[in-house]
């Protein structure tokens, strides 16, 4: 039996796995994603950081890590390569003058509102592109649910 590479339809039981098709989704996402990012010299991952840091205003790098599932020395090269870059900086906490906490840069403020979130949105609405606005908010509020469920 020969395979017909030009047929791109998945087969059934591939269409029916959850996690085979949440796999896939995250893998086209991110990939157009990263190249969205690419001209900015950010990573989908240093997005998350910045994101958070705006939405929620200065915090450590362990709380960030937790947050967003990262671990420590990854979170590490992370902040070190957004503070070389001048997108954030390390300052002391000042409920706890052991740990340094995250803060943006004026630099990395303005790259993430004029140019970042642009790009998020603009991969976000090509990958849901052909989905009706209910289903894309039953989309996401089933992932939120999803991945909510399964907090560390």
């Amino acid at each position: 039996m020969s395979i017909d590479h030009e047929d791109s339809t998945l087969p059934p039981s591939f269409r029916r796995s959850a996690g085979f098709l949440l796999s896939k989704a995250a893998q086209i996402s991110r990939t157009e994603f990263e190249a969205g990012l690419e001209e900015f010299g950010v990573t989908a991952r240093q997005f998350g950081v910045l994101q958070l840091v705006d939405l929620h205003g200065p915090q450590s790098q362990q709380h960030i890590g937790h947050v967003l599932r990262i671990d420590r020395t990854t979170m590490v090269a992370l902040i070190d390569s957004l503070e070389s870059a001048r997108l954030v900086t390390r300052v002391k906490d000042p409920d706890d003058r052991r740990r340094y906490a995250v803060s943006l840069t004026d630099r990395g403020r303005e790259l993430l509102h004029t140019e970042l979130y642009a790009v998020d949105r603009q991969v976000a609405d090509r990958l849901l592109d052909g989905i009706g606005e209910a289903d894309r908010e039953h989309l996401l509020t089933t992932l939120e649910k999803l991945v909510e469920g399964h907090r560390p």
